[in-house]
């Protein structure tokens, strides 16, 4: 059974064990009293009535069995003194993991730079799992191996026949069942891995609250932690199906032998090979110790053990990781330049659902300026949220520099592409924080000059300066001021992608000219999902989304060359017309 726990698993479980082996040596000595009742049951019972109650001596068959019941006395006795010795062993085995864990975790996340959010359930849910499951295993797999190791001794000591009827499945299906274990114990490791996703999922939604409101990102963020729910689901019902197995082998190494010598019981007796006394005496040690020991062991007991295996597996890899995958890590989660590139981009919001974006190739150089037209639905949004990182492709891949994005750090991703949706989010606190949310290191000077830039200096001084606090962004500014706050925010973040998708579409065409030129002198790349057609007239290219069909060009070239993008054109002027 050794072979669920991985290596390092064991190393793990035995270093926390070290000095235990006074409380385990007392375990074992109390652990042979434990036993005495299953070795001597049925030899007991078959004497007692041999010897007692058919031989017409009742007094007799009763001071049999009333020592059977004194032998269940010492058995009680012995469970109740065992108790201090389980505390010895599990609890400095929680209090080393704790230990082992957290240096293990603040090593990684100095090396790192960040810290893992699966550590939480790690130190919380696993250890302390790690520490129930061994002292639940001490407490009944330990009885449970003795008493049936006890029940054949004394079955082979009762009557070899009995024995031939009863063994041979018994142990046919204990030499299966270990087969079993592996299976079980990569469902149980799905599972542990499926809730660790669960704690993972919630806690970056929870940490990163206001970039997701700030960035439109909430049915995003549901999604992703109904996702990891729907996994954890998954695995749980998976685990559960596969531990039915043990009813079949309860049935086989238990039940079967005990049908097969009650039928030929009878015949047994008759014939004189085996006494009425002895025939109760072997149905009396499958009933009381065998069937209720197999099914224990093939089902509660399995079932810690392939947990137990498959936590301290976990725990294992956090507290000495993969040294090959480091390096591998780090040097993907660290872009050269910050061009990006969309190869073959597909996506679509459900299995059956109609693409938005299909097989979509596309590149934009460092320092461009691109705005994206297209009819409203057509997937102007969430191509934007698929180049910031919000979504994952169905297939396809986008790539920020050297780094493809969804295996950029989402930290190093945040400081290198900025979102700034129509919905702009501003915050309950003064203007600095609201200013400053994407750039800690940003001086007062910096932040004042980021919102002169986009044309927020006016509403700067309104408000009274950077101090000034915003107690109800709803009630206190337009629309079109939390938009300018949040440009703001944009400009001063080290961003070197900024995308606004719809992001001014409150301001008037003159405010909305000024943050986007201000943007564009900006250092970085620039694109815009544009709601005029100033805003494709001012950038260097503009991408049409037009269904199946995409097109790349200046303003000039597309209105000379696309249908398409000349009626969509003509659809704004009319409209401004207006």
């Amino acid at each position: 059974m050794s072979s669920v726990v991985s290596s390092d698993g064991l190393r793990l479980l035995k270093s926390g064990l070290d000095g235990s082996r006074g409380p385990l040596t007392r375990l074992a000595a109390w652990s042979l009293v434990e036993a005495s009742p299953a070795l001597a049951s049925g030899w007991v019972t078959a004497t007692a009535i041999d010897r007692g109650f058919l031989a017409d001596r009742p007094l007799t068959g009763l001071a049999w069995l009333a020592l059977l019941a004194c032998l269940y006395g010492a058995r009680a006795g012995a469970e109740r003194a065992m108790f201090p010795h389980f505390a010895a062993v599990v609890e400095p085995l929680r209090d080393h993991l704790v230990r082992v864990l957290v240096a293990a975790t603040v090593e990684q996340a100095a090396r790192r730079g960040r810290a893992d959010a699966a550590v939480v359930s790690r130190l919380t849910r696993q250890v302390e799992l790690v520490r129930n499951l061994v002292a639940t295993l001490l407490r009944t797999a330990r009885p449970l191996a003795v008493t049936l190791v006890a029940a054949v001794i004394g079955l082979l000591l009762l009557d070899p026949i009995a024995a031939a009827v009863v063994l041979p499945p018994l142990l046919g299906v204990l030499l299966v069942f270990p087969l079993t274990l592996r299976p079980m114990m990569r469902r149980r490791r799905a599972l542990i891995l499926a809730e660790e996703q669960v704690a993972v999922r919630t806690g970056e939604s929870l940490g990163a609250a206001r970039d997701i409101f700030a960035l439109a990102a909430r049915e995003h963020a549901v999604h992703q932690v109904a996702e990891a729910t729907d996994a954890y689901v998954h695995a749980t019902v998976s685990a559960a199906r596969f531990g039915a197995v043990r009813v079949l082998l309860v049935f086989l190494g238990g039940h079967l032998p005990l049908l097969a010598l009650l039928l030929a019981g009878p015949w047994l007796v008759t014939t004189g090979r085996i006494s009425t006394g002895e025939l109760v005496g072997a149905i009396t040690y499958v009933t009381g110790s065998l069937i209720g020991a197999l099914a224990s062991v093939t089902g509660s007991v399995s079932g810690y053990w392939t947990q137990l295996g498959s936590t301290l597996t976990r725990l294992a890899e956090t507290v000495t990781p993969t040294a090959q995958a480091e390096p591998a890590e780090a040097s993907a989660c660290r872009p050269v330049g910050f061009h990006l590139t969309v190869d073959r981009l597909a996506f679509s919001y459900g299995p059956q659902a109609e693409p938005v974006l299909r097989d979509l190739s596309l590149e934009i150089p460092e320092g461009d300026h691109l705005a994206i037209v297209g009819a409203s639905g057509i997937g102007k949004s969430t191509l934007a949220g698929l180049l910031a990182g919000l979504e994952t492709p169905g297939s396809g891949t986008v790539r920020l520099g050297s780094a493809t994005l969804g295996r950029l750090d989402p930290a190093l991703r945040s400081r290198s592409i900025a979102l700034v949706p129509q919905e702009a989010y501003v915050f309950h606190g003064t203007v600095r924080e609201n200013l400053g949310y994407l750039a800690c290191d940003a001086t007062d000077a910096d932040l004042t000059r980021a919102a002169e830039e986009v044309g927020a200096g006016m509403l700067l001084d309104r408000l009274g300066g950077l101090a000034a606090d915003i107690h109800d962004p709803v009630t206190q500014l337009s629309a079109g001021e939390r938009q300018l706050l949040v440009l703001a925010r944009a400009f001063a973040s080290p961003a070197e992608v900024v995308i606004l998708d719809e992001a001014t579409c409150h301001l008037d065409p003159s405010a909305e000219a000024r943050a986007e030129r201000a943007f564009a002198a900006r250092p970085g790349t620039l694109i815009v999902i544009a709601h005029r057609l100033a805003s494709a007239r001012r950038a260097r290219h503009t991408l049409l989304l037009d269904g199946a069909d995409t097109c790349l060009g200046t303003h000039e070239d597309l209105l000379a060359s696309s249908p398409a993008y000349a009626g969509l054109a003509g659809h704004w002027d009319a409209r401004h017309s207006l």
